[in-house]
């Protein structure tokens, strides 16, 4: 009767630590995590996790600039990965509070676009930090994110795929609608996160973003 007692102790607190395990691993998963494949495609993800199970997987165009400002001037540098060129790009930009008009010529002809600014203002010297939205000349939503160190990273979303997820160990069930489960190897490394396709060992990598 001991021994059966202590089989049911043990049991217990397996599938209880087991159990708490995989709920610390998914908090890690929380939030959001961008896949960028920078060189000539310039083609990104961005997976969103939430706390109620769902996901969302955006696809769309992304491109890494470095930028400074010269009074309103706001130059951009863009590294060509094909011919190893670099190409400005200026506009002059006025950030009113929460507001950032931005004017910029294409072929010659003026055109100008207000950005709003995408959640809280960062404690930064840098005004132009964190994320605006706006539309591009396509009427496409597009996000720029200021980073302090002088970054910028364009995001244009083109397609939304959403979903459900669990968590068992370090496990990720992944089912998007319409498509078939997939499971994934979970391993976190600081900010990063890596996702191996158990069934065809393709691997992902992520950052992880904040808005």
């Amino acid at each position: 009767m001991k021994i059966l007692v202590k089989i049911f102790l043990i049991s217990g607190f397996v599938i209880i630590y087991s159990s708490s395990f995989s709920q610390e691993v998914k908090k890690g998963l929380i939030g959001k995590w961008g896949s960028d494949v920078v060189k000539n495609s310039r083609v990104g993800t961005v997976w969103q996790f939430n706390k109620n199970g769902t996901v969302e997987i955006t696809s769309g165009a992304v491109v890494h600039y470095v930028y400074s400002f010269n009074g309103k001037e706001l130059i951009l540098a863009l590294f060509n990965h094909i011919t190893g060129g670099t190409t400005l790009d200026t506009s002059f930009v006025e950030i009113r509070g929460d507001s950032l008009f931005q004017k910029y010529k294409i072929k010659g002809k003026e055109h100008s676009r207000v950005m709003v600014r995408v959640g809280k203002r960062k404690k930064s010297h840098l005004h132009q930090v964190g994320t605006w939205e706006t539309k591009n000349i396509a009427g496409q939503k597009s996000y720029y994110k200021f980073n302090s160190d002088h970054t910028l990273i364009l995001r244009i979303p083109l397609t939304t795929q959403k979903g459900t997820f669990k968590v068992k160990d370090f496990t990720l069930k992944l089912k998007l609608k319409g498509e078939k489960e997939e499971r994934y190897d979970i391993k976190f490394l600081y900010r990063s996160l890596s996702l191996k396709n158990i069934h065809n060992k393709t691997e992902k990598t992520f950052q992880r973003l904040y808005d």
